[in-house]
């Protein structure tokens, strides 16, 4: 069996609370269970017990956990913990640019062990902060195959005309996903989009698959019907401290919602989801038919409540895993364009695409006065989800371009 070496650069990847989480762990699981897998991360290892329940394949590997790695001692060590770190990280870099990253200087001295005892056929890197231990890897083999598994294209989130990082950090990331060909030979991609980006920012000189997000089989025992004759009820369930999310609930809120009222007033959105949602969305969920519920242990009841689920986004890339999970959930639902990215869907036939506060409250508004449209739509939508978006597909379609 041909041996994987997962980078996880992450403290609290369990219990998955995001959509990215979401994937690392399936991703982790799926390779678990058809690859010897070891797995190095910073998560400490009580805390991921009840994970190796609910991703059956973890059984199966091993995990390096950072936190139990003894400091290192060295000649940087007589220097204050800050210039010792930063002195360090460039020596272990070989170079005099970029900042000390934590995870870099977490990992580092745990890979250098391990490869005095072990090599692997894979290397995949869970994560853009830890994608120069791509050289590390190559000085003891030359010729590995190393896999960064992109969940977004970072820079795009981290726009300042977009509200993200500072313009110094912006650049940073454009020029690292610009020059993946120098650290890695593959990425994974939620999009095909993602991938014809990153392959043409690094000019064609990089590998990659379309590994999307998905759903778990066992999504299908939790089939829930659009909701009663007499309700009228919307749902939103993401992340509310991820600022594509944030953007595209202030538009919906402001835009969307008050069309939707105006055709039907008894129409409620009940927004789900964890984190802080800001000043300006806070006081938006104070308005007219929208009930905001936060974070919730088990989003079903919610599920169970609507006739239809909505993905209001206008920025972002990737594949939207809440989109995907309420059509595993056999939800009709209302998207733009840019929230069912990656999705292989039909519009009108198991999703309603509407790009505009107008057409969006229009394909809103229809769902909710016509059921035997919302159950066409929500069957369809299901079917596509458990013929595509099966984790179990997706993961064998990651150990056929991995074996390729």
């Amino acid at each position: 069996m041909k041996k994987v070496l997962a980078i996880v650069p992450f403290e609290h990847i369990y219990p998955p609370m995001s959509g990215g989480a979401q994937r690392c762990m399936n991703i982790l699981d799926q390779l678990s269970r058809r690859f010897d897998t070891t797995i190095i991360i910073h998560q400490d290892e009580d805390s991921l017990m009840e994970a190796r329940r609910e991703y059956p394949g973890l059984q199966r590997s091993r995990f390096i956990y950072t936190k139990d790695a003894p400091k290192p001692r060295d000649i940087f060590s007589l220097a204050p913990v800050r210039i010792q770190n930063a002195l360090r990280y460039r020596y272990w870099n070989r170079s005099l640019k970029g900042s000390a990253g934590g995870d870099y200087l977490k990992i580092y001295p745990v890979l250098k062990a391990l490869f005095k005892k072990q090599r692997f056929d894979y290397y995949v890197l869970e994560d853009i902060s830890v994608i120069r231990l791509a050289g590390l890897i190559r000085r003891y083999f030359h010729k590995a195959r190393i896999i960064y598994d992109a969940y977004n294209i970072n820079s795009k989130l981290a726009m300042p005309q977009n509200g993200g990082v500072e313009k110094e950090s912006f650049l940073d990331l454009r020029f690292t996903e610009s020059h993946l060909s120098d650290f890695v030979t593959d990425v994974f991609t939620c999009s095909a989009q993602d991938l014809e980006e990153l392959t043409l920012l690094n000019q064609h000189k990089i590998s990659g698959a379309v590994i999307p997000n998905g759903v778990k089989p066992d999504d299908d025992q939790a089939i829930i019907p659009g909701g009663s004759m007499e309700d009228n009820q919307i749902l939103y369930c993401g992340s509310l401290d991820y600022q594509p999310n944030q953007e595209g609930m202030i538009w919906f809120c402001e835009k969307v919602m008050p069309l939707i009222l105006t055709l039907n007033p008894s129409a409620t959105l009940m927004v789900v989801g964890k984190g802080d949602p800001g000043k300006r969305l806070t006081e938006l969920f104070k308005g007219p038919g929208i009930r905001f519920i936060g974070m919730v242990d088990d989003t079903t009841p919610y599920y169970r409540k609507a006739v239809l689920a909505i993905v209001p986004l206008n920025t972002g890339s990737g594949t939207r895993l809440k989109l995907l999970e309420a059509m595993g959930r056999r939800k009709a639902v209302v998207a733009t364009s840019v929230g069912a990215e990656g999705i292989k869907y039909q519009n009108g036939k198991n999703i309603l695409i509407a790009d505009d506060p107008a057409s969006f409250a229009s394909a809103v508004n229809r769902l909710l006065k016509d059921r035997s449209l919302v159950e066409s739509i929500a069957s369809s939508a299901h079917t596509l989800v458990r013929e595509n978006y099966d984790w179990n597909i997706v993961g064998s379609k990651m150990e056929a371009y991995l074996n390729n």
